[in-house]
């Protein structure tokens, strides 16, 4: 290993050379001595925009928040600005930080669960105060020249107090089997509560259901074509008075959200066999249809040919389809099988025409239910939280709108 040279000395007597500053070199070591660059101070990154925007009449009442810290359940959060109907809120959350709240009209509380708002979230409420559960409105009554037309109206507990806003309808087959009031000698579904449950837990948007009485000649009415056993083949009559007189009414006299994609039917046996040739036929009124244990079995199958034979509806409506099935294979009571071999049948016809299941088409088999009005009660949950799922929290504002962080 050799040493590193040695730098030059000056000859002994030699004048020394005036230093300048300019060609002045540091000492070797001088870079080394020197303080090294700060480094980045090592702070946290500022907490995510949190809003929340409650949408609702100031001329009904005071808006504000009441929660987990930052909030207060004691002390009311006023909005930091009010624009119309809109209430925002900008609550300061850590990040991966959730803040338990609830939204208060003076000193009432709304109704339905607390809210979980999450760091970062955009939350828009719609809140009600007035009404825990929906209104039943009716009954009414409409005169055709072939006859009449007998439904109520189930209004969603936040329509007395959301002056402006629009709600999906839902025309639902046999009315006089929905709700609790109801005395069908066949069932009730007590269809109200399964709603009022639901959107107690924000489980599903709010809608407006129409029911329509179909318990007089309901086989006639209900059946698409006729059936070479039973007769029938109303079932078109009975689409067009629905069409152009029941709906137009309905729509004149409630707050509708216009469009096929917001207007449904829900039915269930001859009711589901109605539904499905309604919105089949007719996809620009019904951009959605439940089926429950529908009657594919009438007039040798006739809506499975239908499917198998025609082309696809435009716009295709989405559709929900389901039926009990039997615990044992070599079960023989038809309402204990409820058609569920037909179901498949139309499942294939579907899923080979035009249909993809789990994006425009739902089709569900629940063993041991059977034909009957309780198990079409037990489960009618599942076609509604599907068909209208909550409305996901969106700001009706731009980020630049925000207030500065």
């Amino acid at each position: 290993m050799t040493a590193p040279p040695r730098a030059p000395t000056r000859p002994e007597g030699a004048a020394e050379a005036p230093a300048t500053t300019a060609e002045a070199a540091p000492p070797p070591d001088a870079e080394a001595d020197a303080p090294p660059p700060s480094a980045p101070l090592d702070l946290p990154p500022p907490p995510p925009t949190t809003v929340v925007e409650v949408i609702y009449p100031p001329h009904r009442g005071a808006i504000g928040l009441r929660g987990g810290p930052p909030l207060s359940w004691e002390q009311t959060r006023a909005p930091d600005r009010v624009e119309g109907d809109r209430h925002i809120f900008h609550v300061e959350i850590p990040p991966g930080g959730v803040v338990e709240l609830k939204t208060v009209r003076d000193d009432d509380w709304a109704g339905g669960r607390n809210y979980g708002l999450h760091a970062g979230d955009d939350l828009v409420l719609r809140p009600h105060f007035d009404r825990e559960g929906s209104a039943l409105d009716g009954p009414h009554v409409m005169s055709f020249v072939e006859g009449e037309l007998r439904y109520e109206v189930l209004l969603p507990p936040s329509y007395g107090e959301q002056e402006t806003k629009r709600y999906p309808v839902v025309y639902a087959l046999d009315g006089q089997s929905l709700w609790s009031s109801s005395n069908d000698p066949y069932g009730v579904w007590a269809l109200e509560t399964v709603v009022d449950g639901l959107y107690e837990l924000d489980a599903m948007s709010e809608v407006i259901i129409v029911g329509i009485h179909t318990s007089d000649r309901r086989i006639e009415r209900l059946s698409p074509v006729a059936d070479a056993k039973y007769g029938g083949g109303e079932g078109p009559q009975l689409l067009q008075r629905v069409a152009e007189g029941l709906m137009p009414k309905i729509c004149e006299g409630y707050r509708c959200k216009p469009g096929a994609e917001n207007t449904a039917l829900l039915g269930s046996s001859m009711g589901g066999l109605f539904a499905f040739f309604a919105a089949w036929t007719r996809p620009d009124l019904f951009g959605k249809a439940a089926c429950l244990s529908p009657s594919f079995w009438w007039s040798d199958r006739y809506a499975v040919r239908m499917v198998g034979q025609g082309g696809c509806p435009a716009p295709r409506p989405m559709l929900y389809l389901d039926s009990g099935a039997p615990i044992s294979a070599f079960e023989r009571d038809a309402n204990v099988r409820d058609g569920f071999h037909h179901m498949r049948s139309m499942y294939r016809a579907l899923v080979g025409h035009c249909y993809r299941p789990g994006e425009d088409f739902h089709y569900l088999l629940f063993p041991g239910h059977k034909h009957e009005a309780a198990s079409w009660a037990a489960r009618v949950a599942i076609p509604l939280q599907l068909l209208f799922p909550p409305t996901p929290s969106s700001p009706r504002y731009t980020p630049a709108d925000r207030e500065p962080t």
